[in-house]
């Protein structure tokens, strides 16, 4: 089993991750068109944190940790998963969704499926360990060191440039307090790696954004 530290290390270079990036391309085994689409999409200006690195560094861990680098219907669900990506709408997932099943051709359903899944990671009912792997190695970034967690936190704020700072820190926290109420953060092996540096930092950023609040009404 590979320690929380050198799964953590992945996180810090984001370089690593745009490699990472590249390596799931490679494996995906696209049409030229639609691997071109995907690196044009996943370098557009209003992305920050759901960038090329993002994706990359799923494809990384899903590797580190002993996942199979022949599982092309996985290779596809991490690299579609935010290919569609509006910070401020609400069906992301579903046209990511559709996007594979254009650029793809052949049985794509189950990964369109997981991708679906996505859409809410504590929602998901079923048993499906390749789902429940993806759904997992998506809220890994949870549990990065606090640095890391903090960088791609200001990431994350870049991309809600859009919305002022009350209503952001008011919905940041309706999200992180939802992950903090989940009984399980994880589902599959990997909670062993992850959940305790995700709970620590779920606690932490949410009594950060309790004390701006405060301070803020206090003004």
């Amino acid at each position: 089993m590979v320690d929380t530290d050198a799964a953590l290390a992945l996180a810090v270079d984001r370089d690593q991750g745009h490699a990472g990036f590249g390596a799931l391309l490679a494996r995906a085994d696209l049409r030229a068109a639609a691997a071109a689409e995907l690196r044009r999409r996943h370098a557009e200006p209003h992305r920050a944190y759901h960038d090329a690195a993002h994706v990359g560094l799923l494809w990384l861990r899903h590797l580190m940790h002993g996942g199979d680098p022949g599982d092309r219907g996985l290779a596809l669900a991490i690299l579609f998963h935010d290919a569609v990506y509006e910070p401020l709408a609400k069906d992301n997932e579903a046209r990511s969704a559709a996007l594979l099943a254009e650029l793809v051709p052949g049985d794509t359903g189950w990964a369109q499926d997981a991708i679906l899944a996505t859409a809410d990671h504590l929602a998901y009912a079923g048993d499906d360990s390749r789902v429940l792997r993806l759904l997992d190695l998506d809220l890994t970034p949870l549990a990065e060191t606090p640095a890391v967690f903090a960088r791609n936190t200001a990431l994350l704020r870049r991309e809600y440039a859009a919305v002022i700072e009350p209503v952001w820190r008011a919905g940041r926290g309706q999200v992180l307090a939802r992950f903090a109420a989940a009984d399980r953060l994880y589902r599959t092996r990997l909670a062993t790696i992850y959940e305790d540096s995700a709970r620590a930092n779920l606690a932490a950023e949410i009594a950060s954004l309790s004390a701006s609040a405060a301070a803020a009404a206090a003004a």
